[in-house]
């Protein structure tokens, strides 16, 4: 098994000073540089989405109940006359008793805590609450990158730089984004309401509600979208959400749904879509997870120990491995599907999920580095696994190629931010000719880009070549190790001018 305790310990040295120990000293560039756009998030006025709308603050208490009776439904009237009477004691407020009596009949979900505390804690993406940048997704076959900020405003940004801004009201609390395959500009949001799903054209740089380009999958059992998945013809949309025991399977198309529940699950964190259609993972937030087969929709209930739950996961680009990690312990493991009973008719079989990386907290170049996972994603050559943590501002890159051992797992790099930003989000684009595409969202709103290239030249046969790191920020260090062959180990360290 791998760990971080593989990194060796790098020295300080300019790039000048080459050695035997560092024979290569990579220059960093622009994202100008090799065509991608140069991205900074940023929080001013004229980006926060509550002076476009009329202030409810300006409304009378009455005038606000029946606008939420209106817009909404009348759960949210009862919702709203609720916050009133508590804000503001009176005769009526003996009515807060009944009222809190009638809402617990609203099939309205609610979350179990603070808002921002329960969704810092349940998103995979660090500082949730915090964060300029929340979520990122990259379009799976075309040059277009979502970015959603702290004001739930959705950013998307095509090669030529250029920004279109998606925004409305209701909008609020994004945690999930998923573009639409096969199509040019189709972008689903989940949030606190439910989940939008958007027609974004750059000839609309300001993309705000209309009966063409938005479409409402709403539901009052179903709010506070955590995870999206299409399938890879983009006509299905699977939906959880972190209210709620069911996952929706959402034919957009017809604008309908279809539940899938098992009586014995909690409440739901994500859902991921496997590239090849014929597997679903849903994992809740305790201690369980599914993995369902799309022929019947039959799932497979497995069972963590020591009462924890996935952090994270990911599919290989072959679908024949699921990396997951929980939010308990620094072990990332592995489900290999050419070695497991899953969907073979077999009841009792023995479950094995195999540990493949042991990111327990190193100190590396004397700082502390590792610990419990916040998110990992795998980029579609299965090359190269990148994982944020917790605790750490570091952000680390492995070296993989599955084999028949399941995976093999090299350290290759680690990425440190300046001070007063850490990696909030990543997402490798699933279209990079020259290798893989690695994308940090930090929590100050800069966007890195940051490319591996390589040869490869077979599914799981790759042999690199060469390895670049690309950089446009002056005050952020990359080290790691590079491997150069099958019996040489070459250490890389890179630095700025």
């Amino acid at each position: 098994m791998c760990s971080l305790r593989d990194f060796p310990e790098l020295r300080d040295c300019s790039l000048t000073d080459k050695t035997e120990s560092m024979p290569f000293a990579i220059k960093r560039i622009k994202p100008e540089e090799i065509g991608y756009p140069n991205i900074m998030v940023q929080l001013k006025g004229d980006q926060n989405p509550e002076p476009l709308f009329l202030p409810m603050s300006g409304l009378t208490t009455l005038q606000q109940i029946l606008s939420k009776f209106a817009e909404e439904n009348f759960w949210s009237a009862c919702d709203e006359l609720t916050k009133y009477f508590k804000r503001s004691p009176s005769n009526l407020s003996v009515l807060i008793y009944p009222l809190g009596l009638l809402m617990k009949f609203s099939p309205r979900a609610s979350l179990k805590g603070p808002e921002n505390l329960v969704l810092t804690e349940i998103s995979r993406t660090k500082l949730w609450s915090s964060s300029v940048v929340r979520c990122m997704s990259w379009h799976p076959q075309i040059t277009k990158l979502a970015i959603v900020s702290s004001h739930d405003i959705v950013h998307v940004y095509n090669l030529k730089g250029t920004e279109a801004k998606v925004k409305s009201k209701s909008q609020r609390a994004i945690l999930s984004l998923a573009w639409r395959p096969l199509s040019i500009g189709t972008l689903a949001v989940g949030c606190e309401k439910g989940i939008f799903i958007w027609t974004i054209e750059f000839s609309n740089l300001s993309v705000r509600p209309t009966i063409n380009n938005v479409c409402k999958f709403i539901r009052d059992d179903h709010r506070y979208i955590t995870g999206l998945s299409w399938n890879k013809m983009g006509d299905l949309l699977i939906s959880s959400a972190v209210t709620s025991k069911t996952m929706y399977i959402w034919n957009y198309p017809l604008e309908t749904c279809v539940p899938l529940r098992r009586i014995t699950s909690d409440t739901l964190n994500f859902v991921h879509w496997s590239p090849d259609n014929t597997k679903v993972f849903s994992c809740s937030t305790n201690e369980t997870f599914r993995i369902w087969s799309t022929d019947k929709w039959t799932s497979d209930k497995w069972s963590l120990n020591n009462r924890s739950r996935v952090q994270c996961a990911c599919w290989s680009p072959c679908s024949l491995i699921l990396l997951f990690a929980t939010d308990s312990c620094s072990i990332i493991n592995a489900i290999d599907f050419r070695k497991s009973d899953v969907f073979n008719g077999s009841r009792n079989y023995k479950k094995v999920a195999w540990p493949i990386i042991d990111i327990k907290s190193e100190c590396i170049n004397d700082k502390v580095i590792g610990g419990t996972l916040s998110d990992m994603c795998w980029d579609q050559n299965a090359q190269r696994l990148a994982i944020t943590f917790k605790n750490s501002g570091s952000l680390v890159v492995f070296q993989t190629a599955i084999s028949e051992a399941v995976v093999d797992c090299i350290p290759f790099c680690i990425i440190q931010g300046r001070l007063d930003e850490e990696p909030s989000t990543i997402a490798f684009k699933p279209t990079y000719k020259q290798g893989s595409l690695l994308t940090i969202g930090w929590s100050n709103g800069n966007i890195e880009y940051v490319p591996f290239e390589y040869t490869y030249k077979s599914k799981h046969d790759p042999e690199m070549f060469r390895t670049t790191l690309f950089d446009g920020d002056n005050n952020k260090s990359i080290s790691g190790r590079a491997n150069m062959s099958t019996t040489t180990n070459s250490l890389i360290e890179y630095l700025l001018n």
